[in-house]
């Protein structure tokens, strides 16, 4: 299947990264980020002052103790934070001088059943990859999809080639797309950029679906909307490319892969570049003598995540495959993507909502955008339900935020809306 979207919009930004592997700095430090796990209820099983191995349990799954978290790194857990209600907010783990344990029992996982599969992804840390729709919360261990997305495409400025990360290991990601035909009766879907299939052979439920096209073409959303749309009665599964690799290096070798390869790229990095990481990598030891910090007197910005949808923070989120560099927003002045005439606006004048074109072309969903976006905006549950936007997360509507005249934040209005819509199921 091919599809080609003629709608979209491509921001033109400039530090776009060589579309090459480098190592990255050594990082000494990563968290695991409560963000990350909106809805859940962890059980911690460390302490502070604990040492852990790559692939320890840190802390469970309240409610459904079989899901596990495990350790990117091996080190010492040297601080533990608390949000709202004792919510875990951050778990930092600092690498230590210990000798890593090498684990000579560790061998391949041999799966034969479904239940043996869906058992060795929760006790090993690989559960909490995979996101829902609608909703995008972490599924019931229970839970069966009627489908499962493998996004191995990414139209977001400045994203790693999906197809130069899996051409390191190639035989990994193959193993984990046919594994996760145990998961679901359904299709596993990998839905891939133009080129040769990723999964060449013929496999039974597997199915390539290619996107081409502007931002938001290579967005989960877009995909679920064409082949396989959701709404309340219905639930699909998505999974990014690398944790798919990771799945398939932990069936062929028994270790659990915390690396991941991000884009360290903007308009303020010094070397835009791809980099080998860790999860929850330290922002500051991945961007140590990378960022311009000072242009033309303007300080830069570091988000995690994508320009359009990134969030600033300590450490590199837990589906985040970017770091950018880029400038800090003014003070008195709105986002490049608005219409010349509210460029000199402040950000705390109230300012209309005023449909445009590119607020059409935005939205790649059978949703009438500007509706849409009034709905958010007054929290007005039932008129977005009608709209459609339990097909959406956050990331779908990032592009009406930067495209949008009022500053409105679409991504968090949408996240209130789709909480309430949850809670009354």
């Amino acid at each position: 299947m091919v599809f080609h979207i003629f709608r979209g919009f491509n921001p033109c930004l400039t530090g776009a990264p060589e579309q090459a592997i480098h190592a990255g700095p050594k990082i000494e430090t990563i968290a695991l980020l409560g963000a990350d796990y909106r809805g859940q209820h962890l059980a911690l099983k460390v302490a502070e002052g604990d040492h852990v191995e790559i692939g320890d349990m840190l802390f469970t799954d309240r409610t459904y103790p079989q899901i596990t978290f495990v350790s990117p790194l091996a080190g010492t857990v040297s601080s533990i934070g608390y949000g709202a209600r004792r919510t875990l907010s951050t778990l930092v783990i600092k690498r230590d001088d210990k000798p890593i344990q090498t684990g000579g029992d560790v061998h391949a996982v041999d799966v034969k059943t479904p239940d043996a599969f869906r058992d060795t992804l929760l006790a090993r840390g690989l559960w909490p990859a995979f996101r829902t729709r609608p909703f995008g919360r972490m599924p019931l261990p229970t839970s069966q999809p009627e489908a499962i997305f493998v996004t191995a495409t990414d139209t977001n400025p400045h994203a790693p080639d999906p197809r130069i990360v899996i051409a390191q290991n190639p035989d990994f990601f193959r193993i984990g797309v046919e594994s996760l035909r145990m998961l679901t009766d359904g299709v596993v879907y990998v839905c891939q950029p133009p080129g040769d299939d990723l999964i060449p052979d013929n496999k039974d439920q597997i199915e390539s679906a290619t996107f081409s096209g502007a931002h938001p073409a290579g967005l989960a959303g877009t995909h679920i909307h064409r082949l396989h749309p959701v709404n309340n009665g219905n639930q699909v599964w998505t999974i990014g490319y690398q944790d798919v690799i990771a799945i398939g290096h932990l069936l062929e070798t028994g270790r659990y892969m915390a690396e991941r390869t991000i884009a360290l790229a903007g308009s303020r990095a010094a070397h835009p570049r791809l980099i080998r990481t860790h999860l929850g990598a330290s922002i500051a030891e991945l961007t140590k003598n990378q960022a311009v910090d000072v242009k033309m007197g303007t300080p830069s910005r570091v988000l995690s995540g994508p320009f359009l949808s990134g969030r600033e923070g300590a450490y590199l989120g837990r589906f985040h495959l970017q770091v950018s560099i880029v400038d800090a927003p003014s003070i008195s002045s709105k986002p490049s993507f608005m219409p010349r005439i509210f460029r000199n606006q402040r950000n705390d004048e109230a300012r209309p909502l005023i449909p445009t074109a590119a607020l059409e072309r935005a939205m790649l969903f059978d949703i009438p955008p500007v509706p849409l976006m009034r709905a958010l905006s007054v929290g007005d549950t039932e008129a977005a339900a009608k709209l459609g936007c339990v097909e959406l997360l956050e990331e779908d509507v990032a592009l009406l935020s930067s495209l949008c005249t009022s500053g409105a934040d679409y991504g968090s209005l949408l996240r209130h809306v789709l909480d309430t819509l949850e809670a009354e199921i």
